[in-house]
């Protein structure tokens, strides 16, 4: 079955300076001139969202760990992971080996060795990687980063949480000892776990996953790395994982308070103190952010996109989405091609 795309992504690999270097190349196509026209469609495309990619969408265990090599997945799919996400799981990516690109959404990023990815929960984000390309990807369950277990871990779990936004990059080339460390760590993990039935995870596995988390943290850290959680910040994290679930659907300030034992006021004074900004700008910023996405990496019309995002007159959806990003809806989508 041919899936067809808005935009098709060609990627070349080309030989610079004595041949042995290599750097990515990335050509545009707006359309598949290769695939079959594409119908009309009654109703707009979603992004696509999975567990593990290429397998479902099925309901995450609290326990929920799983471990592979880049390869195993990437060589099925011609070694390019279409823009997907995975609700509930986070994931931790290492290239020791090869090249690559991640695109989320702040825009495509060359990816070296060595590189180590993290991705929250819910983040939009694809790869393109070279058949060289060697390295581990491991899948956590966002219930497990909270367990009990690794309770004295709150702040990697808050860096990881998805209300901490898209994909985290960070080059490991000055931390050879760290890259080692995490590489055998990873591979470890994986050695462990082959053959491992399902199941409440035993005590040595959690203890290797905290070591991980530990040192991709500190890897991480710097200007991702989060304050300590006062009450005002723990609140407004709850409320950013609260629009997350539910800005679709027009819910006012007043109504996120509640959910949240909190009056308005209140919730008022800790988004200005925590983000700089009132709750009500915090829940545009997630309809914006998803109206980029879907013009991004789907094919729906913009009168679909409005209609998705609970906007009943597309008009007033195409003042929104100008007045907010500075650019009308059909323009985003030519400039933001190349994202596809």
């Amino acid at each position: 079955m041919v899936v067809l795309s808005l935009y098709s992504l060609r990627s070349e690999w080309r030989g610079g300076g004595d041949g042995r270097e290599r750097h990515f190349v990335q050509a545009l196509a707006l359309f598949d001139q290769s695939a079959q026209p594409m119908p009309m469609r009654k109703s707009p495309q979603d992004i696509r969202r999975y567990a593990l990619y290429g397998e479902g969408n099925q309901p995450i265990a609290p326990e929920f760990l799983h471990i592979e090599t880049i390869s195993a997945r990437s060589s099925q799919h011609e070694w390019t992971i279409s823009p997907h996400a995975h609700p509930g799981i986070f994931q931790l990516l290492l290239l020791e080996a090869g090249h690559g690109e991640m695109v989320d959404d702040s825009g495509s990023r060359l990816l070296q060795p060595v590189s180590l990815v993290a991705v929250p929960s819910g983040a939009v984000h694809a790869f393109r990687f070279a058949e060289e390309a060697q390295g581990w990807v491991l899948s956590v369950a966002d219930a497990l980063l909270h367990d009990a277990r690794l309770a004295g871990f709150a702040t990697i779990a808050e860096l990881f949480a998805p209300a901490a936004g898209g994909a985290m990059l960070c080059r490991l080339d000055g931390m050879a000892a760290a890259s080692r460390r995490l590489g055998w760590l990873l591979a470890d993990l994986a050695q462990a776990m082959a053959g491992g039935e399902a199941g409440a995870l035993p005590a040595p596995m959690v203890a290797e996953l905290a070591m991980v988390l530990t040192l991709a943290g500190e890897s991480l850290s710097g200007e991702n790395q989060p304050k300590a959680r006062a009450g005002r910040d723990a609140l407004v994290a709850r409320f950013r994982r609260l629009v997350d679930a539910h800005f679709r659907e027009g819910w006012s300030v007043t109504t996120y308070a509640a959910a949240l034992a909190t009056t308005p006021p209140t919730l008022t004074r800790a988004c200005r103190q925590v983000l700089g900004k009132a709750p009500g700008d915090v829940v545009q910023d997630r309809l914006l952010l998803e109206a980029m996405r879907l013009l991004t990496y789907t094919t729906s019309s913009v009168g679909q996109i409005a209609q998705s995002l609970g906007f009943a007159d597309p008009a007033y959806f195409a003042r929104f989405f100008k007045a907010r990003s500075g650019s009308t809806a059909s323009d985003f989508r030519q400039q933001r091609a190349w994202l596809a």
